[in-house]
């Protein structure tokens, strides 16, 4: 998330506003990875499927940030170059950006999870409670 256009109202991505994907908190993806790594029985590689309560569209991200914050948040979609500029301003390579924008072309082209969401895959953390935590001073 940019924060200085949050911080103005707006959250931009290069995905179609419509999209649906699992939103989820980082600290869920860390408490998942944790335990799979302290689980005695783990050995070797494992893909572990990790998706938040419920999969959400960026027009859906953009009116739970509002709530949490008590101001309109917009989304808006944004070609790739205004994505692009702003990741090598902060340091980022090209083959780092194009990995960030390879994502969101991959999300946009039939991709699909390896794992699905299922009891095992679908972690506990709101998005309006990671905003409440992370984004305001309260």
């Amino acid at each position: 998330m940019d924060s200085a256009a949050l911080a103005a109202g707006e959250l931009t991505t290069t995905l179609p506003l419509d999209l649906r994907f699992p939103w989820v908190a980082p600290a869920d993806i860390a408490t998942i990875a944790a335990v799979r790594m302290l689980s005695p029985a783990w050995s070797g590689r494992v893909t572990q499927g990790v998706h938040g309560p419920v999969d959400l569209s960026f027009s859906d991200v953009a009116a739970v940030l509002g709530r949490v914050l008590g101001r309109t948040v917009t989304a808006r979609r944004v070609g790739e170059n205004d994505v692009a500029t702003p990741l090598r301003g902060s340091g980022l390579s090209e083959k780092q950006v194009d990995g960030i924008l390879g994502m969101a072309r991959g999300m946009q082209s039939g991709f699909s999870y390896e794992n699905a969401r299922s009891l095992l895959t679908t972690t506990s953390t709101t998005l309006a409670a990671w905003a409440q935590e992370h984004l305001t001073t309260e």
